[in-house]
């Protein structure tokens, strides 16, 4: 029985690694959207959809089980700085990360 319920929280925990992963990535794809004038609807629904699929992916967790939710989560939690330091190699160091500019 341990067995089993080591298994279910990996299992939360990489959906939730997996899901943070795309969320946090679908973010750069949204802001380019958002900066294009003729595509800001789309972004909009891109930005709702991506709420709506990660609040759907925990309610699910939560529906399972506290400790399903708690791993789902930490899996969220921690996919966002790994996606962005991932990120910020591959756009390059002239990027600077924090830095307000203008929108086009």
């Amino acid at each position: 029985m341990p067995e089993k319920e080591i298994l279910t929280s990996l299992g939360w925990l990489l959906v939730g690694l997996l899901a943070g992963s795309v969320h946090v990535a679908a973010l750069w794809v949204n802001v380019q959207f958002l900066m294009t004038p003729s595509r800001r609807p789309v972004a909009i629904a891109m930005l709702l959809g991506r709420f709506l699929l990660l609040g759907g992916l925990l309610y699910l967790a939560a529906r399972s089980g506290t400790a399903s939710f708690l791993w789902a989560t930490c899996g969220v939690l921690v996919a966002r700085p790994l996606v962005l330091r991932i990120m910020k190699a591959r756009i390059g160091p002239g990027v600077r990360i924090g830095e307000e500019g203008p929108l086009r």
